[in-house]
Protein backbone atom coordinates (compact mmCIF):
# COMPACT_ATOMS: atom_id res chain seq x y z
CA UNK A 1 0.00 0.00 0.00
CA UNK A 2 3.05 2.33 -0.70
CA UNK A 3 0.60 4.37 -2.97
CA UNK A 4 -1.52 5.14 -0.85
CA UNK A 5 -1.44 8.65 1.44
CA UNK A 6 -2.46 8.35 5.10
CA UNK A 7 -1.68 11.31 6.93
CA UNK A 8 -3.69 11.08 10.49
CA UNK A 9 -7.31 11.04 9.73
CA UNK A 10 -6.72 12.92 5.94
CA UNK A 11 -6.56 10.07 3.45
CA UNK A 12 -6.37 10.56 -0.21
CA UNK A 13 -9.21 9.00 -2.49
CA UNK A 14 -7.44 5.82 -3.30
CA UNK A 15 -7.44 4.91 0.68
CA UNK A 16 -11.22 5.87 0.74
CA UNK A 17 -11.54 3.38 -2.10
CA UNK A 18 -10.12 0.97 -0.41
CA UNK A 19 -11.92 1.22 3.45
CA UNK A 20 -15.24 1.66 1.68
CA UNK A 21 -14.75 -1.22 -0.64
CA UNK A 22 -15.52 0.07 -4.15
CA UNK A 23 -13.95 -1.38 -7.35
CA UNK A 24 -12.72 1.92 -8.60
CA UNK A 25 -11.91 5.86 -7.52
CA UNK A 26 -14.57 6.53 -10.01
CA UNK A 27 -17.42 5.62 -7.21
CA UNK A 28 -15.46 8.00 -4.62
CA UNK A 29 -15.86 10.64 -7.06
CA UNK A 30 -19.25 10.33 -7.99
CA UNK A 31 -20.47 10.22 -3.98
CA UNK A 32 -18.00 13.65 -3.73
CA UNK A 33 -20.36 15.00 -6.42
CA UNK A 34 -23.30 13.78 -4.79
CA UNK A 35 -22.74 15.39 -1.81
CA UNK A 36 -22.39 12.16 0.54
CA UNK A 37 -18.68 12.41 0.98
CA UNK A 38 -16.87 15.67 1.71
CA UNK A 39 -12.93 17.06 0.98
CA UNK A 40 -10.90 19.55 3.13
CA UNK A 41 -8.24 20.70 1.44
CA UNK A 42 -4.72 20.19 3.63
CA UNK A 43 -1.20 21.06 2.96
CA UNK A 44 1.28 18.96 2.02
CA UNK A 45 4.62 20.79 2.08
CA UNK A 46 4.25 23.60 -0.63
CA UNK A 47 1.00 22.31 -1.95
CA UNK A 48 -2.57 22.31 -1.04
CA UNK A 49 -4.37 18.79 -2.10
CA UNK A 50 -7.63 17.37 -1.69
CA UNK A 51 -8.19 14.66 1.15
CA UNK A 52 -10.97 12.85 2.82
CA UNK A 53 -11.30 13.11 6.81
CA UNK A 54 -11.45 9.25 7.08
CA UNK A 55 -14.22 9.37 10.40
CA UNK A 56 -16.38 11.85 9.17
CA UNK A 57 -16.13 9.80 5.58
CA UNK A 58 -16.97 6.89 6.50
CA UNK A 59 -19.88 8.10 8.76
CA UNK A 60 -21.06 10.23 5.94
CA UNK A 61 -21.34 6.67 3.73
CA UNK A 62 -22.82 4.81 6.38
CA UNK A 63 -25.61 7.55 6.67
CA UNK A 64 -25.95 7.23 3.10
CA UNK A 65 -26.45 3.43 3.08
CA UNK A 66 -29.08 4.15 5.83
CA UNK A 67 -31.31 6.60 4.22
CA UNK A 68 -30.54 4.79 0.75
CA UNK A 69 -33.66 2.63 1.18
CA UNK A 70 -35.91 5.11 2.73
CA UNK A 71 -35.61 7.00 -0.26
CA UNK A 72 -35.76 4.25 -2.72
CA UNK A 73 -39.38 3.94 -0.42
CA UNK A 74 -40.19 7.09 -1.02
CA UNK A 75 -39.41 7.36 -4.76
CA UNK A 76 -41.66 4.25 -5.14
CA UNK A 77 -44.20 5.33 -3.20
CA UNK A 78 -43.96 9.03 -4.93
CA UNK A 79 -44.13 7.36 -8.79
CA UNK A 80 -47.41 5.36 -7.43
CA UNK A 81 -49.05 8.16 -6.32
CA UNK A 82 -47.95 9.52 -9.66
CA UNK A 83 -49.22 6.36 -11.28
CA UNK A 84 -52.45 6.78 -9.33
CA UNK A 85 -52.86 9.78 -10.44
CA UNK A 86 -52.27 9.40 -14.20
CA UNK A 87 -54.81 6.82 -14.00
CA UNK A 88 -57.82 8.89 -12.64
CA UNK A 89 -56.64 11.48 -15.14
CA UNK A 90 -56.65 8.94 -18.14
CA UNK A 91 -60.52 7.73 -16.90
CA UNK A 92 -61.63 11.42 -15.96
CA UNK A 93 -60.68 11.67 -19.98
CA UNK A 94 -62.42 8.97 -21.09
CA UNK A 95 -65.51 9.57 -19.05
CA UNK A 96 -65.68 12.75 -20.93
CA UNK A 97 -64.73 11.55 -24.26
CA UNK A 98 -67.43 9.21 -23.65
CA UNK A 99 -70.18 11.73 -22.46
CA UNK A 100 -68.91 14.19 -25.96
CA UNK A 101 -70.06 10.80 -27.77
CA UNK A 102 -72.91 10.24 -26.50
CA UNK A 103 -73.76 14.17 -26.97
CA UNK A 104 -72.92 13.65 -30.31
CA UNK A 105 -74.98 11.00 -30.87
CA UNK A 106 -77.99 12.26 -29.48
CA UNK A 107 -77.37 15.37 -31.12
CA UNK A 108 -77.47 13.82 -34.51
CA UNK A 109 -74.01 14.33 -35.08
CA UNK A 110 -72.84 10.25 -35.17
CA UNK A 111 -74.34 7.38 -35.10
CA UNK A 112 -74.22 4.14 -33.55
CA UNK A 113 -73.35 1.27 -35.97
CA UNK A 114 -76.01 -0.62 -34.47
CA UNK A 115 -78.56 2.25 -35.03
CA UNK A 116 -77.63 2.32 -38.37
CA UNK A 117 -77.36 -1.75 -39.12
CA UNK A 118 -80.87 -1.72 -38.17
CA UNK A 119 -82.14 1.39 -40.74
CA UNK A 120 -80.07 -0.53 -43.27
CA UNK A 121 -81.47 -3.90 -42.33
CA UNK A 122 -85.30 -2.24 -41.98
CA UNK A 123 -84.74 -0.31 -45.61
CA UNK A 124 -83.89 -3.88 -47.08
CA UNK A 125 -86.58 -5.72 -45.90
CA UNK A 126 -88.78 -2.98 -47.45
CA UNK A 127 -87.13 -3.77 -50.99
CA UNK A 128 -87.35 -7.37 -50.35
CA UNK A 129 -91.23 -7.07 -49.70
CA UNK A 130 -91.18 -4.66 -52.80
CA UNK A 131 -89.60 -7.10 -55.35
CA UNK A 132 -91.78 -10.07 -53.62
CA UNK A 133 -94.74 -8.58 -54.18
CA UNK A 134 -94.17 -7.45 -57.89
CA UNK A 135 -94.39 -11.09 -59.45
CA UNK A 136 -98.47 -11.11 -57.79
CA UNK A 137 -98.82 -7.45 -59.13
CA UNK A 138 -97.54 -8.19 -62.63
CA UNK A 139 -99.17 -11.53 -62.93
CA UNK A 140 -102.84 -10.31 -64.36
CA UNK A 141 -100.96 -7.63 -66.28
CA UNK A 142 -98.75 -10.23 -68.32
CA UNK A 143 -101.40 -12.58 -68.75
CA UNK A 144 -103.51 -10.10 -70.89
CA UNK A 145 -100.13 -9.12 -72.91
CA UNK A 146 -99.63 -11.37 -76.04
CA UNK A 147 -96.03 -9.53 -77.25
CA UNK A 148 -92.53 -9.71 -75.46
CA UNK A 149 -92.31 -5.83 -75.58
CA UNK A 150 -95.67 -4.91 -74.20
CA UNK A 151 -94.19 -7.47 -70.94
CA UNK A 152 -91.01 -5.79 -71.01
CA UNK A 153 -93.06 -2.22 -70.90
CA UNK A 154 -95.28 -3.30 -68.04
CA UNK A 155 -92.23 -5.02 -65.85
CA UNK A 156 -89.98 -1.85 -66.79
CA UNK A 157 -92.79 0.19 -65.37
CA UNK A 158 -93.18 -2.13 -61.93
CA UNK A 159 -89.30 -1.94 -61.58
CA UNK A 160 -89.39 2.31 -62.04
CA UNK A 161 -91.91 2.93 -59.51
CA UNK A 162 -89.94 0.33 -57.07
CA UNK A 163 -87.16 2.50 -57.41
CA UNK A 164 -89.33 5.67 -57.48
CA UNK A 165 -90.47 4.15 -54.31
CA UNK A 166 -86.19 4.02 -53.09
CA UNK A 167 -85.35 7.13 -54.23
CA UNK A 168 -88.09 9.09 -52.12
CA UNK A 169 -86.48 7.22 -48.97
CA UNK A 170 -84.38 10.18 -46.82
CA UNK A 171 -82.21 9.69 -43.64
CA UNK A 172 -84.67 10.37 -40.52
CA UNK A 173 -82.91 11.91 -38.11
CA UNK A 174 -85.92 12.02 -35.91
CA UNK A 175 -85.78 8.39 -36.36
CA UNK A 176 -82.30 7.93 -35.39
CA UNK A 177 -82.59 10.05 -32.40
CA UNK A 178 -85.69 8.39 -31.21
CA UNK A 179 -84.29 4.88 -31.26
CA UNK A 180 -80.86 6.29 -29.66
CA UNK A 181 -83.29 7.14 -27.25
CA UNK A 182 -85.22 3.84 -26.82
CA UNK A 183 -81.55 1.72 -26.80
CA UNK A 184 -80.76 4.21 -23.95
CA UNK A 185 -83.78 3.46 -21.91
CA UNK A 186 -83.32 -0.04 -22.21
CA UNK A 187 -79.56 0.05 -21.41
CA UNK A 188 -80.17 1.78 -17.81
CA UNK A 189 -82.81 -0.09 -17.24
CA UNK A 190 -80.90 -2.83 -17.63
CA UNK A 191 -77.46 -1.69 -15.64
CA UNK A 192 -80.04 -0.58 -12.92
CA UNK A 193 -79.47 -3.05 -9.42
CA UNK A 194 -83.11 -3.04 -9.13
CA UNK A 195 -84.17 -3.83 -12.99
Amino acid sequence: MSEIEFDGNYVDVKFIKHVLGFESVRRVQQLTQDGVLDTCEVKMGKRTVKRYDLCPSVLSYVTHLKTKPAKAYADQKEQKTIEKMQAEIDYKNAKARMAEIELDELAGHMHAAEDVEKMTADLCLAVRAMLLALPGQLAVDMAAVSTAPEAQAIIKDAVCHILDELSRYEYDPKEYRRRVLERKEWQDAYEEPDG
